[in-house]
């Protein structure tokens, strides 16, 4: 049985938390001025900036890829004119706007003559407000003072989102299976496949939020894995910015599988779970969601529920939805 969360976004679920903690704490240590600084493959964007804008002493700036975003998420951003606010877009992918963002965070002086903070979820305070919505559907879907388990499929770019799971799971909370699911872009379905985490160009899909080729939160992931051992973590990390692969020991990668599984669905996967999820139920998937769903029935689990986390309305992404329904059943659908 598959159970499809309702809106809002994750990223809004946390980034609403953050910007409010953001200016609060402002007030409280009587800072003027924080620069926070985010980068987007289409969603974090929107969120941060909807959580930011008009906050006292914040001024933030989203960086994204030209043209990468669905049209819509780039309307999400540009068209919210506060004076605080402020997008850039940079050519290239997404990986290349973040990489500007992790070498301004790795310079001191930089970072502490403009005060910088972060949106994105290398920002752990955000990963901690997305633990909520794991509880929250763990007990929409189960009875009142239930011990079963529920498995989450989850939509998979930055990693953020089933890391939140992750923890929530360690916090205590009754999870039988964490399933990470990837588009094309499959950097870690390959290394949960054969324990090789290795860069490759970054593809155009229908789920251009998930257009991501390194999944920053993943090495956190990594680090637990490994026993909290920083010291291998710095090694491997090296390794990896250097050549572009880290490769996982047998012990590493079997300790990657006993906490989370993986799929990958590919472009014609997700037209065909939108096609199929709106002609039985009614209910039309965005593709990053439809990512969710496809996965959560290719891995399966043997809990009495899977619940497959949904990421945003399918309204941003017309063009991918109408190829999956047609253009007759396109017409009869409204936007809220």
């Amino acid at each position: 049985r598959s159970t499809i969360s309702p809106p809002p976004h994750p990223k809004d679920v946390a980034l609403q938390f953050l910007g409010n903690l953001f200016e609060y704490l402002l007030a409280q240590r009587n800072i003027e001025l924080m620069t926070v600084l985010g980068a987007t493959s289409g969603d974090t964007g929107s969120s941060a900036i909807h959580g930011l804008r008009g906050k006292k002493g914040v001024q933030c700036f989203i960086l994204f890829p030209d043209g990468r975003t669905s049209p819509i998420q780039e309307r999400q951003m540009t068209t919210v004119l506060d004076e605080n606010i402020h997008n850039i877009a940079l050519q290239g992918n997404f990986d290349d706007a973040q990489n500007i963002v992790k070498a301004l965070f790795s310079d001191p002086a930089f970072k502490k003559e403009y005060n910088l903070g972060a949106v994105n979820s290398i920002n752990w305070a955000r990963i901690l407000a997305q633990t909520v919505y794991y509880v929250y559907a763990y007990l929409k879907v189960t009875e009142p003072g239930s011990s079963d388990k529920v498995s989450f499929s989850v939509p998979t770019g930055n990693f953020g989102d089933i890391l939140a799971g992750y923890y929530a799971k360690r916090m205590g909370l009754p999870v039988a299976d964490l399933v990470v699911a990837t588009n094309e872009n499959d950097i870690l379905d390959r290394f949960f496949k054969t324990g090789s985490y290795s860069r490759t160009a970054c593809l155009e899909t229908l789920s251009p939020s998930m257009d991501i080729t390194i999944s920053s939160n993943f090495e956190r992931f990594l680090y637990h894995m490994a026993g909290d051992d920083a010291a291998f973590m710095k090694e491997k990390m090296t390794a990896f910015e250097a050549t572009g692969e880290l490769i996982g020991d047998e012990n590493l990668v079997n300790a990657c599988k006993a906490e989370m599984k993986s799929a990958m669905v590919p472009d014609t996967e997700v037209l065909e779970t939108i096609g199929a999820y709106e002609k039985k139920f009614g209910y039309v998937l965005d593709p990053h969601s439809a990512i969710g769903v496809a996965a959560a029935m290719k891995v399966g689990t043997e809990a009495p529920k899977m619940v497959s986390l949904a990421c945003a309305h399918w309204g941003k992404f017309p063009v991918a939805v109408e190829k999956a329904v047609g253009p007759e059943a396109m017409a009869k659908l409204s936007l809220p």
